[in-house]
């Protein structure tokens, strides 16, 4: 049983969790340098932690993603929308929806239609893609307009 840091396109296995997360941590810190704080999020329907750098409560760097040796749920339910650290105060906070499927086309597909019926959705912050045991995972990071 091992985990997967994922880190701007490098990924490694490692044997524990708390090994897993201090290598996500190590890893943000050696691109950019001292940070003030971390912020450690996990989703349990897909067994991942989201590891991202604070400096003075603000997001920096890229997120690293800890991927856990299966899935807690299955990934047939609806996506799941969740709150992340705001880039700036002033902004919405970004969300996470994650979209499964057997293959990447099928993925593709659930999260264009999804974005296409969702003209609230403002930006998109950046995109996870990941192997699942059951196929394929894309993770997509966004804002929305709260009006």
């Amino acid at each position: 049983m091992t985990y997967l840091v994922e880190y701007k396109g490098t990924a490694l296995e490692i044997a524990t969790l708390d090994a897993a997360l201090d290598s996500a941590r190590n890893a943000i810190a050696a691109d950019i340098g001292p940070v003030s704080d971390w912020s450690v999020e996990y989703d349990e329907t897909i067994n991942d932690w989201f590891v991202q750098g604070l400096l003075n409560g603000v997001a920096v760097g890229s997120m690293a993603v800890v991927t856990g040796p299966e899935p807690a749920t299955p990934h047939d339910q609806e996506p799941d929308l969740r709150p992340l650290p705001a880039h700036d105060a002033r902004e919405d906070s970004a969300r996470l929806i994650a979209f499964t499927g057997g293959t990447p086309a099928e993925v593709f597909d659930r999260a264009t239609t999804w974005l296409a019926g969702r003209p609230d959705v403002v930006a998109v912050g950046d995109v996870a893609w990941s192997v699942c045991p059951d196929g394929y995972q894309l993770r997509v990071y966004h804002r929305h307009d709260e009006g």
